[in-house]
């Protein structure tokens, strides 16, 4: 009898043991089965609104042509024809920006800088010796030259911005708008005599540029931009007496010299939004 209460209780066991094991078979083949959707990516958690300060540095090359033309003219002043130089002008330059962009509609950003920088860009030509009206060589002294100057002390501009986000952290824009800038200009025919018309002056020039460039945000607070931009600052002219030995002479013949400031800059810079 206890053999046989023995054995019951063996077959009830091992019953238990196989309906359990068939139980988690199914609930993990119910688990592998179930379907988990993926989560939604990240709402963009920045915007450019806002206002921002910065330093910028980079380089500029530009042309600073300045043409001699002879007066009364060129035939009654024979040993000189119209001719220009090309005093090109290059260097580095380096200074801050302020600015303010207004974010609309997640991708168009509007926008306001403005900037100022010292530089020490410039640029020197000398043709020695010059041509007559006939094309030959005026004179084959060493003594005789055309000779001009440029140079750019500081620079500065004030401009609009407009771009688009095309990337959460990322701003693509265009720029344009007022440039102004101090520049050194000067100026020298010289011939074998003593003879001279000397030209040498400074004066602060208005006018325009357009460029553009883009700019990644690190974190809130902290942005990179790389720059391009083309300036304009317009021509400047003189008329200049005739000279000898740096005295007037009250001959009638004048030298009139035609500046021309233009160029472009290439820059990096690093902004501060508050």
């Amino acid at each position: 009898m206890k053999q046989l209460i023995r054995l019951i209780g063996v077959l009830s066991a091992c019953s238990a043991l196989g309906t359990a094991a068939f139980a988690g078979t199914e609930m993990y083949s119910g688990k592998e089965s179930k379907v988990v959707a993926p989560a939604p990516p990240p709402e963009c958690d920045y915007t450019w609104t806002g206002f921002y300060i910065g330093g910028n540095a980079g380089y500029s090359w530009g042309n600073a042509d300045t043409r001699f033309e002879p007066l009364p003219d060129a035939v009654t002043f024979i040993d000189l024809a119209p001719q220009s130089l090309k005093p090109d002008l290059d260097g580095f330059i380096g200074g801050g920006q302020i600015g303010y962009n207004w974010q609309w509609n997640k991708w168009l950003v509007l926008g306001v800088e403005t900037d100022f920088q010292g530089t020490d860009i410039e640029g020197h030509d000398r043709r020695q010796p010059f041509d007559d009206i006939t094309g030959a060589i005026a004179l084959g002294d060493p003594a005789v030259f055309l000779e001009a100057h440029e140079r750019i002390q500081w620079f500065g501009t004030a401009r609009g911005r407009i771009g688009f986000a095309p990337m959460c952290k990322l701003l693509i824009y265009a720029t344009g708008g007022l440039a102004y800038g101090n520049v050194d200009y000067s100026a020298q025919t010289n011939f074998d005599n003593g003879t001279t018309y000397s030209t040498k002056f400074s004066d602060t020039n208005l006018g325009w540029t357009v460029g553009g460039g883009f700019e990644w945000a690190l974190n809130h607070h902290w942005s990179v931009k790389a720059e391009y931009l083309y300036y304009d600052l317009g021509n400047q002219s003189r008329t200049e007496p005739q000279l000898f030995d740096g005295v007037p002479t009250g001959s009638g013949f004048f030298v009139r010299n035609n500046f021309e400031t233009t160029g472009n800059i290439v820059r990096g810079g690093l902004n501060f939004k508050f």
